[in-house]
């Protein structure tokens, strides 16, 4: 959701809708054609696609992210965005779904940013510090695992920071949760080992993981895959000791442990 793409489209400067304004409904499929203008598609995953648009109606540029309702998959993104209410989490202004050869689609709007922590230049970093743990409080308070914090998916402007991305992101719950979730370079250990029950801790991880990114100007932990993953961590942590590998369930990765020049 970043500012920059549409400077060289257009000149007018981006506005922003005051709260009375914020339409936040679910419509029927023209809303988007009457309400919204698609200038340029800035992202493509898996299951969504973003755009930048012009609210028509209101004026101000936004980004709407197109996400695929696909039936076989739980989708509690929408559910938990619009309750999420922090300074520094990215605001859901808008959303509303269309049907498009039969497949249906969830369209949420979002402000527009000057970029992410992946392209940001000269960071702040104990104020950037200091936001994104005021932002993972408010998601502990709330029991909300976000489940894929990396450098782009946590937005950035003069000076401030913004949570985005809730796709992957769910509510503690008690139930199984599935432990290939993250980014590996932020991937906390409980999730490399497989842990399918674990909380908000993963946040802490990534975030730590993401502040050593900045610092350093690279990934602090640079696997190739699972288990080169694990080492790198032993190297610079240490291994886990027994209450640990236990609570962490690691004996079937401690093999290939063995042998590698670990810090004890």
């Amino acid at each position: 959701m970043q500012l920059n793409q549409i400077k060289s489209k257009k000149r007018r400067q981006p506005q922003r809708e005051s709260d009375s304004q914020i339409l936040v409904s679910e419509s029927i499929e023209h809303q988007y054609n009457i309400k919204y203008q698609i200038l340029d598609q800035i992202g493509q995953g898996s299951y969504s696609t973003i755009f930048i648009v012009e609210n028509k109606l209101h004026g101000g540029y936004y980004a709407i992210k197109k996400v695929l309702q696909d039936p076989k998959q739980i989708n509690r993104e929408l559910e938990i965005h619009l309750n999420m209410h922090h300074p520094h989490i990215a605001p859901l202004r808008d959303y509303y779904y269309t049907v498009e050869n039969k497949v249906k689609y969830l369209h949420l709007v979002m402000d527009l940013y000057q970029g992410n922590l992946k392209n940001a230049i000269r960071v702040p970093l104990k104020r950037v510090a200091k936001q994104i743990f005021q932002a993972l409080e408010y998601l502990e308070e709330q029991e909300v695992m976000h489940r894929d914090l990396k450098p782009v998916n946590i937005l950035y402007q003069s000076g401030n920071i913004y949570l985005a991305d809730f796709g992957s992101s769910k509510k503690i719950d008690g139930s199984k949760s599935l432990s290939y979730v993250c980014s590996r370079a932020y991937r906390a250990p409980e999730l490399l080992f497989g842990q399918i029950f674990y909380n908000t801790k993963i946040n802490i991880w990534a975030a730590g993981c993401i502040l050593a990114h900045l610092e350093l100007g690279k990934q602090l932990f640079f696997g190739h895959n699972t288990v080169d993953q694990i080492v790198e961590i032993c190297k610079l942590l240490g291994t886990p000791n027994e209450l640990e590998k236990a609570e962490l369930g690691c004996q079937p990765y401690i093999p290939h442990l063995q042998g590698k020049k670990l810090k004890n």
